[in-house]
């Protein structure tokens, strides 16, 4: 009996010191930082080729460029011609390629920046931001080839006389968000 006693006595005691551990607690906070590596990379520039206008014209004028880098007018009079144009193209690892909506001016978290009232690559033609411009697409290629495009450009009416000759460039940005 002295035995089972003793052996009561020490689970007893081992019982009261695992109830007193457990009664103390401590909070830990773990963190960490995830980031979406898409290694963005630039293949190709857009060129939108020589663009010859007639400075006289005075009709606001809208042209188009496909995913190609096709033309073809839509209204006006004050571009005459426009010839070797080519579409950019980058390279993205984004999760959903097929995501793409190239109507939104993004793609699957793929999104251009330099975005001013609506308007991408403002000044393009005449470095005067608010008379000329184009408006960009990304379209999913195939794989993590992505292409952009100027979807449709315009000159002003009334400004066609302040387009000047000469080369013309400008930079924008492509970012990824993840959704």
């Amino acid at each position: 009996m002295k035995n089972y006693i003793l052996m009561l006595g020490a689970a007893g005691v081992a019982l009261s010191s695992y109830c007193a551990y457990a009664a103390n607690s401590a909070t830990m906070t773990v963190t960490a930082t995830i980031a979406h590596d898409v290694s963005l990379g630039n293949v190709t520039n857009i060129n939108l080729g020589t663009i010859t206008i007639n400075p006289a014209a005075t009709e606001e004028t809208y042209w188009h460029y496909d995913d190609m880098g096709n033309y073809s007018f839509n209204h006006g009079d004050a571009v005459v011609s426009v010839g070797n144009a080519t579409v950019g193209s980058f390279t993205a690892n984004i999760p959903n390629p097929s995501a793409c909506d190239t109507a939104s001016y993004s793609c699957g978290g793929l999104s251009i920046l330099e975005l001013e009232s609506g308007r991408y690559l403002n000044g393009v033609l005449s470095g005067n931001d608010y008379k000329t411009w184009c408006s960009l697409m990304i379209k999913h290629r195939d794989g993590n080839t992505f292409t952009v495009y100027p979807d449709e450009c315009q000159i002003e009416a009334g400004e066609i006389s302040f387009v000047t000759a000469g080369s013309k460039s400008k930079s924008f940005t492509i970012n990824y968000t993840p959704s």
